[in-house]
């Protein structure tokens, strides 16, 4: 009975608690935001080609079916209002509108637009209609503009992510996603429940720093990676209370660590690519929770703190790329959490054991780059999780017997090391089954490689080594094979082209031959093919036309001979063309189908035999092009006007003819113009001297061009190099030559230019070489204008003119960077860069010269064929980097000075057609150096100096001098014996110089007799039409050699 009267009571009281419950049937969906659901569905397109990873879900919505069970709709469960809306990856397109019927669901809390194309369209004001919202993220959804400031109505927001909104545009370029000052300030002021704020790649460059100062205290998680920020970083964002994750990698900012009050919640820090420029703080041991550290390339400097052993958390460590010095410290290894360490490239001292991370049992990731001691080869399974291991730089001289106990190794780098031989065959075991990436590259490793046998591998790099033989063909699975600079030989394998998945093959500078294999147009994926620098010959494959992602073909440098291969340029996804130095001839065709817009950002088929006319539709429709080579080839007509993005234009070498047309000046992007070496005529169009702001080049040097030079070259004018050389310019030098206070080269040589000297150009600062030669200057030198009057300039040429007056000393005495001579050794430098090298005419050894290349080091003093008179200043010595010096053809007396002896790097002087009296300094000898040496037709007495370079030179060196004595002349001196000459034997340092310029050889200088015997050490004859010369030279000096042998030999037996 007691249990049926409790049984009762329990069925009551749940009874009544039933009665008290709301109703809980869901409400169905109301029909106006159902209305507007679909209406929103058709205002928008589903393309699912685009993206085979996206779920269409808006497919699913069918009308007269409850709206709540659509896929991406969530309702209120009581209301039945649309609350959530959930269309990220649904492969949506189309542009949203003010009108938009979304904007009808005015009960939202969540919007999720993530990954869809919404065509730039703007992030719209009518957002902030949903005043409920809680979550709203438009990110990689291609939104353009300005951030609306309306957002920050949004005040219930705890999730903002507008992330990724950036697209490459073929019109303009690059657009992204902005937001200003003051909406960003706004945004932090008002949005203070924000727990999640993403702003990754927006473009924040008009934001100021100091905004972060209000960041919402409930801010848990803040990204803004990639977004031009600039300033100083406040340090009250390390303090935020409940911070746990904060991502501001790769921007120009400063940042300064709190040296207290960090943040006690954060758990991730990574400012990557920002700028600390100091130590690491030892207050960073208060991040006690951080479990992600990245600073990488963040100019740190110092060692690293040992209050980082307090963070007993950390998992990720990444301090990679900046100047930490002294040892790899040991209380690393207690980190016992961490999996992922990348100590690489920094400059650690030391030798560093690898066994010590051994203790790390959860490591799945080591980046080093020390010294390493690997005398533990009996170590096994050492690393039991390990699968990435990157030893770059680390000195290695063989590979590191201990990998063969890696059992899980996915990647494995070490390029850059000393590993020589051939690959032991115990390597071929390492990573059996899982190994995926390898990086051997740009090491010593000799021999050849049959077969890979790693069945997964995806990428593979053997670049910069000593391999040989046939290329292996790599695994199926690969996607980049690199196997630049080495050795291998013969043909590419047709099996290649099996490779389905490969998207890169790069196999250049190696001695590959035969064809171009015809199956490499099957390769579907293939976007970069890199053949460059080998031996291939025959026709470029029509093949290639159906690689259809090809983005990069670069075939230079090979013997293709073939017509041009027109295809190419109505490849749709090409951005780079590289066909210079080959054999490819005839003319270039106009399009003959609808010619779209193109990707092409660079075009170079310099260096071939093609010729006719450029058709100037292609040039109508590359919109992106940056960089033109046209040059070397036999192109004839007008001018091709390059397109407005245009930034390297050259057409040098080549039959243009006609005016340059000052349309040329609606490129106003350009940084290097060369229209030298062509058959242009008329006068220079005015626009031409500041019609781009960041021209660099400007040379139009051997045309036919006529005028004066136009004088408006801008203020702040970024021009380096001006080369007007062997025209027809006239009249004066503009004034505002000033305004370019970047020059380096001025180059004015063989014109008609009549002026007296501009020692006002004694004040551009950067001026290395002036070069005013063969021209009408007229009138004094006076003296300089500036205490540093051309203080950096290493090539002074102003020959071949009419100037008069005294010999100007000042300015020779001033010329400073002849002074210090650089003893530095290591790899010869040239001026320019990597878009355009600087080229000069200079008479060197009695021959004119085009230094094809300018060494840095290269220094030389031409004031021959004037009118100056006075003498030699005594301390002309302090020249020391003095390369050559030509005083000829004046009116120069007084001594010789024998300070020149001190000029130990001269290597030519000529001093002949003066008035020099006296004998020849004894110092001149001293002068091992020396190659060349002209004294003839002067006044000079007494014996010839002998020893060292002076055996060497021949009676024309002297010649016109009739008083002078001694070997090479007949007459002898008659205060001593016959003169000895002693045997003739070349020393090596003489042919060390034979590399110091890449020149051609243009013209037999004046009267000097032939160059013969050491210069032919220092001459390179680039032209077959003057091979000529070559035999003679050889031939001469052959005669000579045999001459001073037989000399010697007969004075010997005297």
């Amino acid at each position: 009975m007691e249990f049926y009267r409790s049984l009762c009571f329990l069925f009551c009281l749940s009874g009544q608690l039933l009665l008290n419950l709301p109703f809980s049937t869901a409400q169905l969906c109301r029909p106006v935001q159902s209305d507007a659901l679909l209406q929103f569905n058709n205002s928008l397109t589903v393309e699912t080609d685009t993206d085979s990873n996206c779920d269409p879900k808006m497919t699913t919505w069918k009308n007269g079916l409850d709206c709540c069970s659509w896929d991406g709709v969530t309702c209120d469960n009581v209301t039945g209002n649309i609350i959530g809306l959930d269309l990220s990856y649904s492969c949506l397109q189309g542009t949203l509108r003010s009108n938009s019927s979304l904007f009808a669901l005015r009960h939202l809390q969540s919007l999720n637009l993530a990954f869809n194309n919404f065509r730039s369209s703007p992030i719209l004001p009518e957002l902030s209609v949903f005043v409920e919202l809680r979550h709203l993220n438009l990110s990689y959804s291609n939104f353009s503009g300005l951030v609306p400031v309306e957002i920050s109505f949004l005040s219930k927001l705890v999730l903002l992510d507008l992330s990724l909104n950036y697209k490459y545009d073929d019109m303009i370029g690059m657009q992204s996603l902005k937001i200003g000052n003051t909406g960003f300030k706004i945004l932090v002021q008002n949005l203070t429940k924000l727990r999640e704020l993403n702003l990754d790649c927006i473009n924040m460059s008009a934001v100021s720093l100091n905004s972060f100062v209000n960041l919402s205290s409930s801010l848990m998680f803040f990204s803004a990676v990639e977004c031009n920020l600039q300033g100083e970083l406040p340090p009250n964002i390390f303090s935020l209370p409940n911070l746990l994750d904060l991502s501001l990698d790769y921007n120009d900012f400063t940042v300064s660590f709190p040296k207290s009050n960090w943040s006690k919640s954060l758990e991730s820090l990574t400012l990557s690519y920002t700028s600390i420029s100091s130590k690491i703080p030892n207050s960073i041991g208060e991040f006690k929770n951080l479990k992600t550290l990245h600073l990488s390339n963040c100019t740190l400097t110092g060692s690293i703190p040992s209050s980082l052993v307090n963070l007993t958390k950390l998992t990720t460590l990444d301090l990679s790329r900046n100047e930490l010095t002294g040892h790899i410290p040991s209380f690393v290894v207690k980190l016992e959490q961490l999996m992922d360490v990348d100590l690489s490239f920094n400059n650690f001292t030391g030798v560093l054991d690898l066994g010590v991370f051994s203790t790390l049992k959860n490591l799945l990731a080591l980046h080093l780059t020390v010294e390493l001691n690997l005398m533990y080869n009996s170590m096994n399974h050492t690393f039991p999780k390990l699968e990435t291991l990157a030893l770059p730089s680390c000195n290695l001289i063989e590979f590191p017997p201990f990998l063969n106990s890696l059992k899980k190794l996915r990647k494995l780098y070490l390029s850059k090391n000393k590993i020589g031989g051939q690959i032991p065959r115990w390597f071929w075991d390492v990573g059996k089954g899982t190994l995926q990436y390898l990086d051997i590259s740009s090491n010593l490793i000799e021999g050849g490689i049959q077969q890979f046998p790693w069945k997964e591998l995806i990428r593979v790099d053997l670049s910069n080594n000593l391999f040989q033989g046939p290329l292996p063909i790599p695994p199926l699975p690969i996607v980049f094979f690199q196997a630049t600079d080495n050795h291998f030989s013969g043909e590419i394998p047709s099996s290649i082209c099996k490779v389905s998945s490969l998207k890169s093959l790069a196999l250049a500078r190696n001695n590959l031959s035969g064809s171009i294999p015809q199956c490499l147009g099957n390769l579907a994926n293939l976007r970069w093919l890199d053949l460059s620098a080998n031996k291939f010959e025959g026709t470029l494959p029509r093949s290639l036309h159906s690689c259809a992602s090809l983005v990069l073909l670069n075939v230079s440098h090979n013997r293709i001979n073939d017509t041009f291969p027109k295809w190419l340029l109505e490849a749709p996804s090409l951005v780079i063309i590289n066909l210079q130095f080959n054999e490819f001839h005839g003319q270039i065709d106009p399009p003959t189908v609808p010619f779209h817009p193109s990707m092409l950002s660079y075009f170079s088929i310099s260096n071939n035999n093609l010729r006719g006319q450029w058709p100037k539709e292609y040039f109508l429709h590359w919109l992106n092009l940056q960089t033109v080579d046209l040059s070397n080839n036999k192109f004839e007509g007008p001018l091709p006007i390059p397109p407005p993005t245009t930034q390297i234009y050259s057409i040098a070498n080549n039959k243009i003819g006609g005016k340059v047309s000052p349309l040329i000046c609606n490129a106003t992007e350009l940084i290097v113009l060369d229209l030298s070496n062509n058959s242009l005529v008329g006068t220079l169009p005015s626009c031409l001297m500041s019609f781009s702001e960041d021209l660099s080049v400007l040379n139009v040097q051997i045309n036919m061009i006529q005028g004066v030079i136009p004088g408006k070259f801008a203020k702040d004018s970024k021009l380096r190099t001006i080369d007007f050389s062997r025209n027809r310019f006239e009249g004066t030098l503009p004034p505002s030559l000033l305004h370019c206070e970047n020059l380096e080269v001025l180059n004015l040589g063989n014109n008609r230019i009549e002026d007296t000297f501009p020692d006002w150009l004694g004040t551009l600062p950067k001026l290395q070489v002036l070069v005013l030669r063969s021209n009408m200057f007229h009138g004094f030198v006076s003296n300089p204008r500036e205490v540093r009057s051309f203080s950096e300039l290493r090539i002074f040429d102003l020959s071949n003119n009419n100037l008069s007056g005294p010999l100007p000393v000042r300015y020779i005495m001033k010329l400073t960077a002849m002074m210090n001579q650089d003893k530095r050794r290591g790899k010869l430098k040239y001026m320019g860069d990597a878009n355009y090298q600087d080229s000069v005419m200079v008479t060197m050894k009695g021959l004119e010269i085009l230094l094809e290349k300018i060494l840095t080091v290269f220094t030389s003093i031409d004031l021959s064929s004037n009118h100056f008179g006075g003498e030699l200043p005594l301390d002309i010595g302090n020249l020391k980097s003095l390369k050559g010096l030509n005083f000829s053809h004046n009116n120069l007396t007084g001594y010789i000075p024998p300070s020149i002896g001190n000029l130990i790097e001269l290597e030519w002087l000529d001093l002949s057609s003066n008035k020099f009296t006296g004998r020849i300094p004894q110092e001149l000898v001293d002068l091992t150096s020396l190659a060349f040496l002209n004294l003839s037709e002067n006044q000079l007495i007494g014996p010839i100096p002998q020893g060292w370079q002076f055996n060497t030179f021949e009676n024309n060196s002297f010649a016109g001098n009739p008083r002078l004595c001694g070997f090479p002349l007949l007459e002898t001196c008659t205060n001593s014996s016959r003169e000895i000459p002693p045997v003739i034997i070349l020393q090596a340092n003489n042919m060390e110089h034979g590399g110091w310029f890449e020149w051609k050889a243009i013209l037999m200088g004046y009267g000097c007799g032939t160059v013969a015997g050491v210069s032919l050490g220092y001459i390179v004859l680039g032209s077959k039409k003057f091979e000529w010369l070559a035999g003679l030279l050889e031939k001469k000096g052959a005669n000579v050699r045999k001459k001073w042998r037989r000399n010697a030999r007969r004075s010997y037996q005297i």
